[in-house]
């Protein structure tokens, strides 16, 4: 590989799956070298498309995958495991509450730590910040109401990996719920955001251990059919009915937070015939609705500004379902253990899950690769390609 022009060597490493390059960073310091350059992984991760995930919201033996590359109507599913919930996923990492315990995993490096237990699965949030290049940490946030009168105090609890300590920091703000309508929180530019039925917003930030309430109103004409989101730089609200769905994004919101129409796209899927429909997510780059009277699930593509089938939800499923956008990551995690061959029922389920959700595919990659790259590369390699 070292005597390949860095063009060609881009060219190789972008026609190979995740774990693949996992691997290769083990085989000599300078590709490992080439592989964490920050413009090598920019790029990189700019053609990976999100997989999906779903589960029961109530919790299931049940988990399906959909691979963005598998074909529209295929999908993956482990049905043994033991009843099992997604609570979140962020940076690849994947928060789970499984076998009564807390845990979170990085699939793709087969690593995992579990957490001491906690009840109000909603309410807890998974943060991911880089630490350099190569290693990244992570931090489980539990917001609690410490009272509720005429106003609510809230205060937080952060586990790093070892156990839950309480912030010093609390929270006192007019009494609003927190909004269980739209999903769970956002996590964005390192803080936690949770949406309440007011309309207002609690923030906390684990490593300044800083919070506070973002005031602001619902933009007007909210449908039910409404998520709490992260876009790609700001807080974001999609709102659907059967013909447009509008995107809202949060401006300003260090000094004069208002939500902003930022796009309206075409909705190209539901009809008036259609009764029940949901949006389940959104990251940005994609938008996902599912149509219950036939299982399927739309993806709609901003950059390319194009509708597509996905997936199809199994027909054994129920009508309540968590859904996750999950793009993998080959980063090292500070705080999570080695997976370990052993006769834990939840390590187990927890293995099945990293098999499932590993990215790696049967196909040859390089087999992606155009006639004259492949001809490019032998000239320096001799490598025979079939």
């Amino acid at each position: 590989m070292d005597s390949l022009p860095g063009h060609l060597l881009n060219k190789v490493l972008f026609k190979t799956d995740l774990r693949a390059l996992a691997m290769l960073c083990c085989t000599n310091t300078s590709l490992q070298s080439h592989i964490h350059d920050p413009s090598f992984v920019s790029e990189y991760y700019s053609q990976i498309k999100s997989s999906l995930l779903h589960i029961s919201t109530y919790g299931s033996p049940y988990l399906v995958y959909h691979h963005p590359h598998s074909g529209s109507r295929s999908h993956k599913t482990k049905n043994r495991l033991m009843e099992c919930h997604i609570l979140e996923c962020c940076s690849g990492l994947l928060l789970l509450f499984i076998d009564d315990r807390l845990c979170v995993t990085n699939p793709i490096r087969k690593k995992f730590r579990f957490l001491t237990r906690r009840d109000k699965r909603k309410q807890l949030g998974l943060v991911v910040n880089q630490l350099d290049r190569t290693t990244q940490n992570f931090k489980v946030v539990y917001i609690f109401e410490m009272a509720k009168t005429d106003e609510t105090k809230y205060g937080f609890e952060i586990n790093a990996g070892d156990s839950w300590t309480y912030s010093k920091t609390t929270l006192t703000c007019h009494t609003s719920n927190l909004d269980d309508r739209m999903k769970n929180h956002v996590y964005l530019n390192g803080s936690l955001h949770w949406l309440r039925n007011d309309g207002s917003i609690i923030a906390f930030n684990p490593e300044t251990e800083q919070a506070r309430l973002i005031q602001t109103d619902f933009p007007r004409g909210l449908t039910s059919r409404t998520l709490f989101a992260s876009g790609v730089n700001s807080l974001t609200l999609v709102s659907a009915n059967e013909k447009v769905i509008y995107v809202y994004a949060l401006r300003n919101i260090l000094s004069d937070p208002k939500w902003v129409l930022e796009k309206q796209i075409q909705n190209g899927v539901i009809d008036k015939n259609i009764v029940t429909w949901y949006v389940e997510a959104y990251n940005g780059k994609c938008l996902v609705l599912r149509t219950c009277y036939d299982g399927v699930v739309h993806v709609y593509d901003l950059s390319a500004s194009k509708w597509a089938v996905m997936a199809s939800v199994p027909i054994w499923y129920d009508a309540n379902l968590d859904f996750f956008l999950f793009t993998p990551s080959l980063y090292s995690v500070v705080g999570l253990d080695d997976i370990l061959a052993c006769g834990d029922r939840g390590i187990s389920s927890l293995s099945s899950i990293m098999t499932l959700v590993d990215r790696s595919s049967p196909e040859n990659q390089l087999m992606k690769m155009s006639v004259d790259e492949k001809e490019e590369v032998k000239l320096h390699l001799g490598m025979l390609f079939e």
